[in-house]
């Protein structure tokens, strides 16, 4: 994909350092194969009417049909593998041999449901010639047609792309987000293309759709060169993002060396210091160099992400002062419908009727800009985005989520309100995140050295390692506070000490027991309020 860092990213979880022509070409025409089980008997019945359907017609789907066709026990595989060049040209493409299927069926996959390849195998007839139609000639069609449209495919010298686990995870998100681009009819309309290239059956849609496909990636977020560039080349001034001089961790965070690897950073200071303008500015910066597409901004709950959003979307006016140049800020908080200035209206048929506040409705080139917006399975293809962690965590499982998260810049915003089963699911998140050469950073008022030290431990590999050792209790309170902390894909942690403000808050504890004593605790609270003090009483049951 042009203008973006997911074919750098997917490179990476290869072992690339990027994807050539070629190999790009190659990931193309498996692409293109992606809806072959369309051309089976039982789905294309789906556009006959009920009663001129033939005699003993079953209507069926597109995925696992096809799928089927893998199990060497189903009496139609060996005609799939006349027309599909799985084995022979496909296999030397890739790396080990077998990964051409394993890449295969995440291509097949791409609503996202692994499928088992023995569901469908009695429905041969699904696949026979009927009336002298042949899916296998179809297919054969549309194999033709891939290699016509990505002739760099063939190319000799290109070498074979190593399918890892992760690879396929990536891959298989990118063949999803594909499929919900090139199915959006307001983006790919369905009537004839003025610029197609022939008449009649020898016309080529092709060039109208490439010409349409780069618009699309501009406009919902996925190409954010315009943005980058916008930027300039001088480094972007803490001015960008703020109008008030910046206080020293803000600056010691925009000083900060950019990894040009990738690389996981957290940052540890109190609450109310200005972390949210120190990661923006950091932001503006990783994306002026090039280094991420856009921004992930989560948060542990759905207010926090809907008061940030109105926050970001302001320092995003102020970075960006022309419109035409502005990504768009969305908010990745299911059953709400926002981006930028504008709110939606979910309407019949998957549509979305989008209005700007005190302005009227959305023009078409809007609408695209609130694209990801409109599902949350596409929140992370927006540019600038603002939501809960959730959405984050779910990319262990969605690939769609996965793969386009590995070009933002990821920020976990109090990162110690997780409990033990989200940290796990958050270290799978950051490695997968740093084996693609991405970039993460972690935000917390007061996370504690056994925290801090495993999310610096991440490795790049899958597994489950155990945790590293903790500190010594004299070595953890002697840590500095407030603290970054920064581990470059390529090279060791570093930690920078950050400069105390001056705003020192004397805290002190006195457990008394008076939990069920509600009377107690009023005349405790009346006491110190009459003494000047500010006073909160927390219960946390329903009951009390």
């Amino acid at each position: 994909m042009r203008g973006s860092l997911i074919r750098q990213r997917l490179a990476r979880l290869a072992g690339l350092e990027d994807l050539s022509a070629g190999q790009v070409a190659r990931l193309c025409i498996l692409v293109a194969l992606h809806d072959l089980g369309k051309t089976n008997h039982g789905f294309q019945d789906r556009a006959v009417a009920p009663g001129k359907r033939p005699k003993n017609s079953r209507i069926v789907g597109h995925v696992r049909e096809v799928v089927a066709l893998f199990d060497e026990l189903h009496p139609a595989t060996q005609r799939l593998l006349v027309v599909l060049p799985i084995q022979g040209e496909f296999e030397r493409w890739f790396t080990p041999a077998e990964g051409v299927e394993h890449l295969f069926l995440a291509t097949i996959c791409h609503h996202g449901r692994p499928y088992r390849t023995d569901v469908e195998r009695h429905r041969e007839g699904l696949w026979a010639v009927r009336d002298e139609i042949d899916p296998f000639q179809a297919i054969a069609d549309l194999v033709a047609a891939a290699f016509a449209w990505f002739p760099q495919a063939r190319v000799t010298g290109v070498e074979p792309i190593e399918v890892t686990p992760s690879f396929q995870h990536g891959f298989n998100g990118l063949v999803t987000l594909a499929d919900w681009l090139g199915s959006d009819a307001k983006i790919f309309p369905l009537e004839p293309a003025p610029e197609a290239v022939g008449e009649g059956e020898t016309a080529s849609r092709m060039p109208f759709s490439r010409q349409r496909a780069s618009r699309a990636v501009r406009e919902v977020g996925l190409d954010t060169r315009a943005g980058a560039e916008a930027l300039g080349r001088e480094p972007v001034a803490f001015a960008r993002v703020s109008p008030y001089p910046p206080y020293p961790m803000q600056r010691a965070l925009a000083d900060l060396a950019l990894p040009q690897r990738g690389g996981l950073t957290i940052l540890e200071s109190e609450t109310g210091s200005g972390k949210t303008e120190a990661v923006l500015a950091r932001f503006l910066r990783l994306h002026q160099a090039g280094l991420v597409d856009g921004l992930y901004f989560a948060l542990p709950t759905r207010t926090a992400a809907t008061q940030l959003f109105e926050r970001v979307r302001k320092v995003c006016d102020l970075a960006w002062p022309e419109r035409e140049t502005r990504p768009a800020v969305v908010l990745a908080v299911p059953g709400y419908l926002r981006f930028d200035d504008f709110e939606g209206r979910a309407l019949p048929g998957f549509d979305v009727l989008w209005s700007e506040r005190g302005v009227g409705g959305a023009t078409p080139a809007q609408r695209e800009r609130g694209w990801a917006a409109e599902r949350p399975k596409r929140y992370l293809a927006g540019a600038v985005v603002v939501g809960t962690v959730d959405q984050a965590l779910l990319s262990v499982l969605a690939n769609l989520r996965s793969t386009a998260l590995l070009r933002h810049l990821l920020v976990v915003d109090e990162v110690h309100a997780s409990d033990t089963y989200m940290t796990r699911l958050l270290e799978e998140v950051l490695r997968v995140q740093l084996e693609a050469g991405g970039h993460a950073l972690l935000l917390s008022a007061t996370l504690g050295s056994t925290a801090r030290q495993r999310f610096l431990a991440i490795e790049k590999s899958e597994g489950y390692p155990l945790p590293p050792p903790e500190l010594p209790l004299a070595e953890a309170i002697a840590t500095p506070y407030p603290l970054i902390c920064q581990r470059p894909v390529d090279g060791p942690v570093q930690a920078l000490a950050i400069p105390r403000t001056g705003h020192d808050k004397a805290v002190t504890f006195e457990p008394v027991a008076t939990m069920e004593q509600a009377e107690a605790i009023a005349s405790r609270a009346l006491e110190a309020a009459l003494a000047g003090a500010s006073v909160l009483v927390v219960r946390n049951t329903v009951k009390g």
